[in-house]
Parts: structure tokens; C-alpha cells; sequence
């Protein structure tokens, strides 16, 4: 979706008269929001082309600036320059100082104006190529955050997934990301019968069409009347655009968490979610905050801390109110600022261990699922690497943590030395792992009987206790299965032979002291301590823990630097 402006025509040109770069006003009519204002709709900047063989220009609002960052923004359906009439404010607050000087530049590309209908992201992303060589040779712009808006943030979302030049972005910006599918099915209820009956053919057709190789095809006039603009649209972006889980369909409140992963785990950059209460676009019965939450916790970056949400009471799909524009921009400003502070988390030999992981799955052979350990001392930051890990890999990988093995509070208050051992709860001789091992044989289909599924707990770190069946191996689905833990490569206390289960064991090497502030910050919610009791725990107990798992390390066959772990990290 895009801002849904009637715009004047753009004037034709011929490329042989036009020059590369050019210093311009632009302006597009506009009128009064909802406050009685005038959005802006002039700016001052600077006009170049980057793709000179098919004409695309692009343009610096404020003109070519000295910093080597820029904010590249992809508008939405029949976006073009300007549409986001909040860019002139933003550039002014992004290139200050406080925001790290960033440049901001909007591209045109060949989805733009009337060519969204039969446009695809896979050519927005050669833009978006394109676009950042040009900027990165020709004018000294070599990183960048990626902006989108509406159905932009497709764009930047499959930008990283096969991007060129991605490793030029350092951050993203969704503003609006909405679900086409979902706004496409709410402006096309015709009665109390449910969708207009039309919409649902042309679904049906352009579906039919796709299948049968005629995706590239024009669709009829009266299937892009549906859609909005009377632009022509092919079969393949209609499918797109209205079916669940094609190309387009990233943000839709009915894809499930897999499914979301599958779309948005592999977003590995610090990210910032804007969305409107008020959206337009939105069915009234979506909760958009809490999907929201839902894809910033999809993202790799999620378990990180670094995929933040932003929710606007009233500033409607486009932020077309100053009062919306002045949050946005202020929010932007402080992501921005933020980037590479020192302390910050981010995702570094993660990323390449992805890939890793999933070369050797493909090597594994008689369709046993590749196992992996990880392993570390508390607070090293296993079980957040651990989650990142998984959301790159995708579906394939289904994450174990070891916590869910821990004996129940119960069990332990049974033995003889039952206080302490309630009190050392987390030490080696407190979990089960002849459970574990049990669980790991049947995943391996060791006793020759591969089951279809296998049930795992999971552990509640509030009440200190495991939650039974709370994680699934399904044979059918996981090739990977990734177990974080403390004890994996222990030898005593009834963990010997674990690690030989494994057919890779990675462990996270991490300075003790540093962990064990992390440790007294995640600790505070167990129950029945005081914070000066929860401070003398960790030293005793979480202490001696980290020194037993670190006594460990030389039986990985991958030794890891943890990175600067958020608070809470396991």
C-alpha cells in the first residue's frame, strides 16, 4: 500500500538532455491534515540518476551532504518522490550531530508511480543494488539504514534477505508495515455476506494464471479497480499482493509465529517497527501493537533487544499529521544515535554460524537431523545466541534449551541434602540428564525407531520450575536441532556421554566477571529472595557454575567470543 495521492503527471523527458545532477525544489500539491496544517510539501535538495541506461533518478533531500551514512527511503504502492511527506522534517533531524549525520536519499524505482502493478520485489531489490553501488562510487555514502514504507517495507525486508550490497545496511526502519492481503480483503467487503464476490474470482484467476506460467500477464482492467489505482496490474503481483504466504505477504495478523520467522528471521540489524493505531489499512479487529511485537520478535535481532516498536496513537498509514511526524522523527532521530554506542549488542559470529549450521545439515546423511550444542556459563549469552541462531536458519531448526531439564523443586526438597540443593538449583547434580539424553537418542533415532515427534520441556525461570511438552521435534520439519545449555560437554554428575551426541559442539567463551553481573540482573525475579540474598546466590552458587562449565571448554570443536549480552541473557 502506498499514500493514495492523486498526483499530477510527472513531465516526460529525454535522457540525452537531462543532467546526471541537478539542484531542485520539488513540490507536489497537497492539503490540510486532520489538524488544520499543510503537510510539507517542498524540499530543497538534489536530483542525480544512478541507473543513467534506464533513466532512474534519486534524490538527497538537503543535496550531497559530507557524511558517508544515508537514510535510503522505499515508498509504497504508488509512491514516488516526495509522497512521504514527512522527509523533509526527518532529514532536518537526521543530519544533526545527535542522530550521527545521516544523509537522506529517496530512489525511484521501477515499481514507482503507475509501475508497482507490474513491478516485484526481486526488481526493487536490483534498484535498491543499483542504487547503493552508485552511492557508495559515486557519492561517499557507504552505509546506510534502510526506511520503508507500506508496501516499502517488503522491499527492505527481502533487500536483506538477497541483497548485493546488504551488508552496506546498519539498520531498518518499518514504517506501516501492513498486510496487503488484509487491507485488499477490508476494502473489498462488499455486504454482510463477507468479500465481494468478484475480488474472489480474480484472486482465483490470477492464482490459476500463475500456475500455469502466465504470471507476467495483465490481469483485466476491472482486477486493478479492485485493487485501487486503475494501473495495470499482472497476474503474479495480484497473487502476490492478495495471497497468504506469496512473496508479498510478510505482515498478515493470521500468519503464524513459524511462518512470521520464516519471513522476518533473518533480519540481522537493529530495526525499528512504526506503526498507527489509527492505520487506515488495517482491519479494525488487529491488534497492532501486539503484531508488532509479534514481528520484532520474529527478527533475529529480537531476542537481542534490537527490534523496537513504536505505536502512534493517531498519524494514520502515512503520518500525515504533525504531531505523528514530530514522534516519528524523534524516535528515528534516538534509533539512529544509538547506532554502534559501545556496550550495544549486536548479532557478529552468529550470522556466519547460520550458515555454517546449515551446510553441514546438507551434508548429513540417512535423514538424521544434524545436532548442535552450544554451550556457555550463565550470562555468557548461549540461550539469546541460541534464539538468533534459529530465527536466521528458518524453520528447519527447532532451538532445545537445556533449563527444561532441570528437576522439579519437589524432587529436590526429597533428597537428603534437599535445602541446598533447592538453594544450588542450576548446579550440575540439579537437572536430569539422563532425561535429556533419552529425548536427544529418540531425535537421533538411535534405537532404530524414528518417532514422528518428540516432546521436550521447557522451564519457568519465574517459579523456578519446568513446564512440561512446552518445545516439539517434528521429524518431518526440523533438519537442525540446536540445544543450548550449561552442562552439554560436563563429564560427572550423570552428564558423561552427552557431548558424543552432538555432531558439533560450539562453546561461547566469556569473561566470568562480566557474566555474572548479567546473572544478578536476571536473577532478581526468583522468587523468595531479597536483592542482597539474590547478590551472595550468585556469587556462591552461579560462580562455581560458570567454573565448572568453563572446565569444559576445551572439549568444543568451536570456541566462540561472546559478544556484550543484554540483561537477562542466558
Amino acid at each position: 500500500l502506498g499514500t493514495r495521492l492523486l498526483r499530477r503527471p510527472l513531465p516526460g523527458f529525454c535522457r540525452r538532455h537531462f543532467r546526471s545532477r541537478v539542484q531542485v525544489a520539488m513540490g507536489v500539491e497537497g492539503s490540510a491534515d486532520s489538524d488544520g496544517k499543510a503537510p510539507q510539501t517542498a524540499a530543497q535538495g538534489e536530483l542525480f540518476l544512478y541507473n543513467e541506461d534506464f533513466g532512474y533518478a534519486a534524490f538527497e533531500v538537503s543535496g550531497g551532504g559530507a557524511g558517508t551514512r544515508a537514510l535510503v527511503c522505499i515508498g509504497g504502492l504508488t509512491d514516488g518522490l516526495l509522497s512521504l511527506r514527512y522527509l523533509p522534517t526527518l532529514a532536518e533531524v537526521v543530519s544533526s550531530h545527535k542522530a550521527g549525520s545521516w544523509r537522506v536519499v529517496q530512489p525511484v524505482l521501477q515499481s514507482s508511480y503507475r509501475g508497482w502493478g507490474t513491478g516485484s520485489l526481486d526488481e526493487d531489490v536490483e534498484d535498491i543494488d543499483r542504487l547503493l553501488s552508485y552511492l557508495s562510487s559515486h557519492r561517499g555514502i557507504f552505509e546506510v539504514a534502510l526506511l520503508g514504507h507500506s508496501t516499502g517495507c517488503q522491499d527492505v525486508v527481502r533487500y536483506l534477505a538477497v541483497g548485493k550490497h546488504s551488508s552496506m545496511v546498519k539498520a531498518v526502519i518499518l514504517q506501516a508495515p501492513v498486510s496487503d492481503r488484509e487491507a485488499l480483503l477490508l476494502t473489498n467487503t462488499g455486504s454482510s455476506d463477507g468479500v465481494d464476490t468478484s475480488f474472489t474470482q480474480y484472486c482465483e484467476l490470477a492464482a490459476q494464471m500463475v500456475s500455469d506460467g502466465r504470471g507476467d500477464e495483465v490481469m483485466p482492467r476491472a482486477a486493478s479497480l479492485l485493487i485501487g489505482p486503475p494501473h495495470a496490474i499482472s497476474a503474479y503481483r495480484f497473487n502476490s499482493l492478495t495471497g497468504c504466504m506469496t512473496d508479498d505477504d510478510m505482515f498478515s495478523s493470521d500468519l503464524t509465529d513459524s511462518e512470521l520467522q520464516r519471513r522476518l528471521g533473518h533480519i540481522c540489524v537493529p530495526t525499528l517497527v512504526v506503526v498507527s493505531v489509527d492505520d487506515e489499512y488495517v482491519p479494525p479487529t488487529v491488534d497492532c501493537r501486539t503484531l508488532a511485537a509479534r514481528m520484532a520478535d520474529a527478527m533475529a535481532v529480537g531476542p537481542l533487544g534490537q527490534a523496537e516498536v513504536l505505536a502512534i496513537e493517531q498519524g494514520g498509514h502515512a503520518l500525515r499529521t504533525p504531531s505523528a511526524t514530530q514522534q516519528f522523527v524523534d524516535k528515528v532521530q534516538r534509533f539512529l544515535g544509538l547506532l554502534g554506542q559501545p556496550g550495544q549488542r549486536s548479532l557478529s559470529w552468529e550470522i556466519a554460524m547460520a550458515k555454517d549450521i546449515q551446510r553441514w545439515a546438507s551434508e548429513v546423511a540417512g535423514g538424521r537431523p544434524l545436532m548442535v550444542a552450544l554451550v556457555g556459563m550463565p550470562g555468557s549469552g548461549k540461550t539469546t545466541a541460541a534464539n538468533a541462531i534459529g530465527r536466521l536458519i528458518g524453520s528447519d531448526c527447532v532451538v532445545v534449551p537445556t533449563d527444561g531439564f532441570h528437576l522439579p523443586l519437589d524432587v529436590l526438597r526429597a533428597r537428603s541434602d534437599g535445602a541446598d540443593a533447592v538453594y544450588r538449583s542450576g548446579a550440575s547434580d540439579t537437572f536430569d540428564p539422563e532425561a535429556l539424553r533419552r529425548c536427544l537418542c529418540q531425535i537421533r533415532g538411535d534405537d532404530g525407531a524414528a518417532v514422528r515427534e518428540v516432546l521436550l520441556p521447557g522451564f519457568d525461570h519465574g517459579v523456578g520450575e519446568p513446564i512440561a511438552g512446552a518445545h516439539r521435534f517434528v521429524r518431518q520439519v526440523h533438519k537442525i536441532v540446536l540445544v543450548e545449555g550449561l552442562y552439554l560437554l560436563h563429564d560427572a554428575d550423570g552428564w558423561e556421554g552427552v557431548g558424543a551426541l552432538f555432531d558439533h559442539r560450539i562453546y561461547i567463551d566469556a569473561d566470568i566477571e562480566k557474566a555474572i553481573v548479567g546473572i544478578k540482573e536476571r536473577n532478581k525475579i526468583i522468587p523468595g529472595y531479597t536483592l542482597e540474598e539474590i547478590e551472595i546466590r550468585c556469587d556462591r552458587v552461579d560462580r562455581k557454575n560458570a567454573i565448572t562449565v568453563r572446565g569444559c571448554r576445551d572439549r568444543a570443536d568451536i570456541i566462540v567470543a561472546s559478544g556484550p549480552a543484554p540483561p537477562g541473557a542466558g
